[in-house]
């Protein structure tokens, strides 16, 4: 079977830009050298100080040098070799979740505020699985897939750390779209098992979102909601640049605007979605209910691969490297004479 090469860190290898640098400051030294014997000795003399075999010594120690730093860049982009042919299962579900990042998401009824609680949320779910692949939906006024379907669950969670009000321009909630969105960030999903968990207070300012996610149960998508905030009402914080907060959203009239959590609609969506509807009205979000819906379709076939394992190859040029480097240090511009 033919092995395959490739880099691990391909971008170390553009620091080989360094060998010809480092040949010229050899050359330079060498170079300057001469210049600074011939001010102190006349050419002759210096034939008898500077021989043959110490120019070739000096010149040996300047390629060992050389040779070191080409494979100590090279051991930096992680060279690997593949031969092997594997074939893997993938078991589990599909999993988009659909954050809200309106304003009214900045409302601290559930601390430290409604956003912050609803990616903790998300976190804390995706720290409980195993295969699925998991994906994000950011919508406010409008939607879109924020992070596509993946089993890189690092990548995932860098993506949602960076989620705030800001990454959707239009103002508002509009849930439908999010819903409608979400249906098209699942085209890529390999089988059936597929799952939409919403993270809202609830406040829909567009409409439609109950016949969206009929539609969506319809095509095969299990919607489960969770109600993020409190029924009582909280007023909006006005933010600066920095993120502190510098009084409270107000209406036309300068009355301070106040959000509560819709569980009715809420309730509704999860019902026409064929999921669960739970609240974080107390202040916490039951993540465990999510998590037990979820993995009621684990441990089904969802697909198989083959892949090539490539093995870590960095060793052999950095063990050549530490030799020479060695050679280097011990080997003198001067042959020691026997006594």
């Amino acid at each position: 079977m033919h092995e395959y090469l490739r880099w691990g860190n391909p971008s170390a290898l553009a620091l080989l830009w360094l060998t010809p640098l480092l040949v010229g400051l050899y050359v330079h030294a060498a170079r300057a050298r001469q210049r600074a014997l011939l001010a102190l000795a006349t050419p002759r003399a210096l034939e008898r100080i500077a021989t043959a075999d110490i120019r070739r010594r000096r010149r040996l120690r300047a390629v060992l040098m050389i040779a070191a730093l080409v494979l100590l860049v090279v051991a930096g982009a992680r060279p690997q070799l593949g031969t092997k042919m594997a074939r893997v299962e993938r078991r589990g579900v599909d999993v988009l979740f659909a954050v809200d990042t309106s304003n009214s998401m900045l409302a601290r009824d559930v601390p430290p505020d409604r956003l912050s609680a609803a990616k903790d949320a998300v976190r804390a779910i995706i720290g409980r699985m195993d295969g699925d692949r998991v994906g994000i939906v950011a919508f406010a006024g409008d939607a879109f897939l924020y992070c596509p379907l993946t089993i890189d669950y690092g990548a995932a969670l860098m993506f949602l750390d960076a989620m705030d009000t800001s990454v959707v321009g239009d103002p508002g909630t509009g849930l439908a779209d999010a819903i409608r969105q979400a249906g098209r960030g699942f085209e890529a999903a390999e089988h059936s098992y597929r799952h939409l968990v919403i993270l809202s207070d609830g406040e829909d300012h567009e409409g439609g979102a109950v016949d969206a996610a009929r539609e969506a149960h319809e095509a095969g998508v299990t919607i489960h909601v969770v109600g993020v905030g409190g029924t009582a009402g909280e007023p909006i914080p006005a933010v600066d640049s920095e993120g502190q907060v510098v009084g409270h959203k107000r209406d036309r009239d300068g009355q301070v605007i106040l959000t509560r959590l819709d569980e009715e609609g809420l309730r509704a969506i999860a019902d026409a979605g064929g999921g669960i509807y739970v609240s974080a009205a107390d202040g916490t979000i039951p993540v465990q209910r999510i998590v037990g819906e979820l993995q009621r379709a684990e441990g089904r076939l969802v697909g198989t691969y083959q892949f090539t394992e490539y093995q870590e190859r960095f060793q052999v040029p950095l063990g050549l490297a530490i030799v020479l480097i060695a050679i280097h240090a011990v080997m003198g511009d001067v042959r020691r004479r026997e006594p």
